[in-house]
């Protein structure tokens, strides 16, 4: 729950999370990809006549964008060069971008809507910004960490390859302050060998942001509970 007024944020909010055995970071995006095409294919075959409405009285351009989204590969670029491209983008953005600092939301619509202008997976985060469950990369910098982004929302996914390794993981746990007796159940999945896993969480409500085009997300939702709304 946070504390957060945004067009793109609630108190509270439901998830889709798969988990997938022996996948890495790769299998992760691809089927993060291949969820969001299902899904938009599917409001396109199925739902026509609400496109209809949602082009003509909310925005015009969804149905090219849903369109564009099921048939275009996603753009696959890392973190690195993500800030490098918003650095020289010459926009005035009102969060600084700098190595190491989260991506904001102007900084995402920026990647998707105008400078590559379709979906985005973003990869390979710094180790200090993500959790401490993420698979360290070899680097020892950046974590095995993926972000995907789509125009007129920003970030939809998130996801990463886990840490299957115990003792890289305790490092890990250690570094971010977390106790060991808390998640002893989560140490204990490695305790005698694990398998490369992957997975990512959707935002149930971004994403009918995103197929309807609505501007604010608090639009989707029967019962938008936000800070200062829902008292129970």
């Amino acid at each position: 729950s946070e504390n957060s007024n945004t067009t793109r944020h609630l108190a509270e909010f439901w998830m889709i999370e798969p988990e997938a055995a022996f996948c890495d970071l790769q299998d992760d995006l691809e089927l993060a990809e291949e969820f969001v095409k299902h899904l938009v294919g599917s409001v396109l075959k199925d739902c026509s006549e609400d496109l209809d409405f949602l082009c003509r009285f909310i925005e015009p351009a969804l149905l090219k964008t849903l369109e564009e989204t099921a048939k275009t590969p996603f753009e696959i670029i890392s973190y690195s060069d993500a800030v490098q491209a918003l650095k020289r983008s010459g926009e005035a953005f009102t969060f600084p971008v700098e190595w190491g600092n989260d991506l904001q939301a102007e900084h995402e619509r920026y990647l998707t809507e105008k400078l590559l202008q379709k979906p985005v997976g973003i990869i390979d985060f710094p180790r200090a910004l993500k959790p401490f469950y993420m698979r360290v990369n070899d680097d020892e910098q950046t974590v095995a960490a993926m972000d995907i982004l789509v125009p007129g929302v920003g970030e939809i996914i998130g996801g990463s390859q886990r840490e299957e390794r115990r003792d890289v993981l305790l490092q890990q746990m250690e570094l971010k302050g977390i106790s060991t007796d808390d998640y002893r159940w989560y140490v204990e999945l490695r305790e005698y060998g694990s398998v490369p896993h992957a997975g990512f969480g959707v935002g149930l409500e971004r994403m009918v942001q995103f197929m309807t085009g609505l501007p604010n997300i608090r639009e989707v939702i029967p019962f938008p509970r936000t800070p200062g709304h829902a008292d129970f």
